[in-house]
């Protein structure tokens, strides 16, 4: 099995404008690492995601991502990304998250474009992971203030690449094959 830390950033309405139903969130970047069970980096993924619900980018996702409008054009849609990523996935994997939100997103995503959601693998919850193994305060953790807490650097700017960076950080602190065998760090609701 092997573990895929996964992160995604996502456009929405900008302001005064309503989301459409059932895409509140429109993916515009899929980024992931396989890693090992000691959290190194043996592959990495991203991809840019064409919107199409939500063609201009919000000024706040702009500011928080440096993602541009022009980053965007000519990139692939969403079901030729998600294609992508699928077969770069292999078999036998797992996703790891910093909370349960981005699989969601993923979900909405898949279902809205009409991609098939069988292949989506159990999904473990890295932010619970530390909250548990590590704070134990029953509390949602930022990821920066794991990276904090452990005297690691962010893996870069605010993008879906440098985010799942952050994340493998932070595991390589905690003990991914107690994380990966409870299901009590299971995020994944299909």
């Amino acid at each position: 099995m092997t573990p895929i830390v996964i992160d995604l950033e996502w456009n929405y309405p900008v302001r005064g404008k309503q989301p459409i139903e059932g895409i509140p969130h429109e993916i515009i970047q899929i980024g992931a690492a396989k890693i090992d069970m000691e959290a190194n980096v043996t592959d990495s993924f991203t991809v840019f995601v064409r919107p199409h619900y939500y063609p201009k980018l919000n000024k706040d996702v702009q500011e928080l991502t440096l993602i541009k409008n022009e980053d965007l054009e000519g990139a692939p849609s969403f079901a030729e990304a998600a294609e992508a990523f699928r077969n770069w996935c292999g078999e036998d994997f797992v996703f790891i998250s910093w909370s349960g939100t981005d699989i969601s997103v993923l979900l909405k995503n898949c279902r809205k474009f009409g991609v098939d959601t069988d292949w989506l693998p159990p999904v473990y919850d890295a932010q619970l992971m530390f909250d548990d193994m590590e704070m134990q305060e029953d509390r949602d953790w930022p990821l920066n203030y794991a990276l904090y807490h452990f005297q690691e650097k962010p893996g870069g700017m605010h993008n879906a690449l440098a985010d799942v960076l952050s994340t493998v950080a932070v595991l390589r602190h905690l003990d991914l094959n107690e994380g990966l065998s409870d299901d009590y760090f299971r995020c994944d609701k299909y």
